[in-house]
């Protein structure tokens, strides 16, 4: 299984892993399991965190990289193609950051790890909480 963690679940499996969901936290610690970390949700916690909406991420923003690598993650980067797929998912949800994992998600096989009910009106994508 591939797992593309969401902003929150990042942030939560970073901070707090006990706010997780006891089936997604079981799978991202299993070491057979490919943990997936977007840089979208490095841009979505410094922006949020610039805005003063995300306060809390100053206690991971700074090393965050250090931070993903510790917790046996890797990146996802972005494509091309996983931009032209946001751009044209055919999905009525506006959040950039969002269309952006989920079409990093789609394109990829990957489970998306979220708690947002946002994606489950996304046709195709898989999620896991």
């Amino acid at each position: 299984m591939n797992l593309l963690l969401d902003t929150h679940a990042l942030f939560w499996a970073l901070t707090s892993p006990d706010r997780l969901g006891p089936g997604c936290r079981s799978q991202i610690e299993d070491s057979s399991v490919a943990v997936w970390v977007s840089p979208i949700s490095a841009y979505e916690m410094a922006h949020k965190h610039r805005i003063g909406k995300m306060p809390e991420a100053l206690a991971v923003l700074p090393r965050l990289a250090d931070h993903i690598a510790t917790m046996g993650a890797l990146e996802l980067p972005l494509t091309t193609n996983h931009c032209l797929l946001a751009g044209q998912l055919d999905w009525s949800h506006r959040d950039p950051f969002d269309r952006f994992l989920a079409a990093q998600a789609l394109s990829e096989g990957c489970h998306l790890v979220s708690l947002d009910p946002a994606f489950a009106s996304l046709g195709g994508l898989m999620t896991l909480w």
